[in-house]
């Protein structure tokens, strides 16, 4: 709880500067779930990736395709395309081969909560695609209400250290901050479902990073894995573009 506090003060902070006054418009009820759904998600990643594996934890918030699917069709009436479905359970396909090696029992709990937020994930990403919803407060939201609720845990923190407060300002302005400002801009022209399946690009970004800082080669399984979430991201978006022109 600490971490998710100390990373979304620095997100925060970048949105501030960002957006200054735009931020305290009076937010629309869709604004306000989105805000507590991207809290809900951002704490629950963190509580997961402490309880079960990191590969667990990934894993099983990729789920979230399927929610959007299932809550498009029940909430707005959105039936799926045979191509988006085609690449969802292709994606699928891609992101399990990707993390087969690393899957494990895990902690139950752990895992449960990770499935919690492939649900709020979801909410995220349908919420924001609303015309309703004033993404850049809703995103704020999330990020102060993430730091409200770990406050008393990051005041309780006994000790402070050089290294783990930079690696909270990265994760803040880099992983939160400067990414939800690009996704804020981007949800509201893509499909709430072709961007989720945009964001699978991030754990399969993770073994480049590995390779090109410490020189770890990834496994056979898991470059098959993020080819076939590549390729089933172009065939899903380069179908639109077709449509679109």
């Amino acid at each position: 709880m600490a971490i998710a506090s100390g990373r979304s003060a620095f997100a925060a902070a970048i949105f501030l500067l960002a957006y200054r006054s735009r931020l305290f418009r009076r937010p629309s009820k869709t604004t306000w779930l989105s805000g507590l759904a991207l809290m809900l998600t951002q704490t629950g990643f963190v509580i997961a990736n402490k309880m079960t594996t990191a590969a667990n934890a990934i894993m099983l918030q990729y789920i979230s395709p399927f929610v959007i699917v299932i809550l498009g069709v029940l909430l707005y009436h959105y039936m799926p395309t045979r191509r988006e479905l085609v690449a969802l359970f292709v994606a699928t396909a891609g992101i399990t081969l990707f993390f087969i090696d690393d899957l494990s029992a895990g902690n139950l709990i752990g895992n449960l909560i990770a499935l919690g937020t492939g649900v709020t994930f979801a909410v995220v990403f349908l919420l924001n695609n609303r015309p309703e919803c004033d993404t850049p407060v809703a995103l704020f939201i999330g990020q102060v209400s993430t730091f409200l609720v770990g406050l008393p845990f990051l005041l309780t923190t006994q000790t402070y250290h050089v290294r783990p407060v930079l690696a909270l300002a990265t994760l803040g302005i880099f992983q939160l901050g400067l990414a939800y400002l690009l996704f804020g801009l981007g949800i509201q022209k893509t499909k709430p479902l072709s961007a989720n399946l945009l964001a699978m690009a991030e754990p399969i970004a993770n073994p480049i990073w590995v390779f090109w800082v410490m020189g770890e080669m990834p496994g056979t399984t898991a470059m098959v894995g993020a080819v076939i979430i590549l390729a089933a991201v172009i065939y899903l978006n380069a179908g639109q573009l077709k449509t679109q022109r």
